[in-house]
């Protein structure tokens, strides 16, 4: 009886152990910047579809910018498949993109850098009109990307603090009211380019991470993954590589065993986030 209830005690422990590590969660920050051109940073409005299609047969569900911040401000792990989609730039080219994610109802998070979008001598980026039409949907985030888009803000202080002080004022003009998210231009951070974010009011700082998004990540420091040119194929590794991260996390990592996902290849990811 004793071998009976240690067996079953054992199988009990084993068993708790594997749903912690599937009971793993996690998000990740998809980024993307132009559709539909020549640009090495662009994706075809059909790939950009093909990887929605993929999201949605997966059971990957896409949340918004607003629901992330609310699990990294209560330091839980988001659910299980959670994607945020990010587009940064403010190329005109996502009004090309804009009805494939309004037609699905996704939400959406927009980083504009300030000098450059409702600018009618920058024909290439948003007009105030796109601006205008996009705030029309509930489900799009705006954010800020810096007024400048220069790389000199991670490394010239007095640049970066006349830098911040022009997009917070330009932002409100354009999309009339403050934003506490910012995403670093190029990935680039410094410490004293993060401390005058803060003193400006921006909480949630987005740089470039292969990591995904859990219990474990800072407001001042967010990962995100450039998807403009991954193949349906490719996405599939990248999200299976991140719930693999987050299992191997977990307690019942060595107890699992091979039930657990191979990361995706060396090389897949790639980091060209600006």
């Amino acid at each position: 009886m004793r071998t009976v209830r240690l067996r079953a005690a054992v199988l009990a422990g084993f068993c708790l152990l594997l749903l912690t590590a599937a009971s793993a969660s996690a998000a990740t920050i998809l980024v993307y910047h132009r559709f539909g051109d020549r640009s090495s940073m662009s994706i075809s409005v059909a790939a950009f579809s093909a990887q929605l299609d993929y999201l949605e047969q997966t059971g990957h569900k896409v949340i918004s910018m607003e629901e992330l911040a609310k699990y990294v401000d209560e330091g839980r792990n988001p659910p299980d498949k959670s994607v945020v989609i990010a587009i940064d730039d403010g190329w005109a080219t996502v009004m090309r993109a804009f009805p494939e994610l309004k037609r699905r109802n996704l939400p959406f998070t927009l980083f504009l850098p300030m000098a450059y979008v409702a600018n009618p001598y920058c024909a290439a980026t948003l007009s105030q009109a796109d601006i205008d039409a996009l705030k029309a949907y509930p489900k799009v985030t705006f954010a800020n990307h810096s007024f400048s888009h220069s790389p000199r803000l991670a490394r010239d202080e007095a640049f970066a603090r006349e830098d911040i002080r022009k997009s917070v004022e330009r932002f409100r003009q354009v999309v009339g009211h403050d934003t506490p998210y910012f995403a670093y231009p190029y990935g680039a951070r410094s410490d004293a380019y993060t401390r005058m974010l803060g003193e400006a009011g921006f909480k949630y700082l987005f740089h470039t991470g292969d990591e995904p998004v859990s219990a474990k990540t800072k407001a001042g420091a967010i990962p995100r993954i450039a998807a403009h040119n991954l193949s349906v194929t490719v996405l599939a590794s990248v999200l299976r590589g991140q719930e693999a991260l987050m299992a191997k996390a977990q307690p019942a990592k060595e107890a699992a065993g091979t039930l657990l996902s191979a990361t995706p290849p060396a090389g897949t990811i790639p980091h060209n986030v600006e």
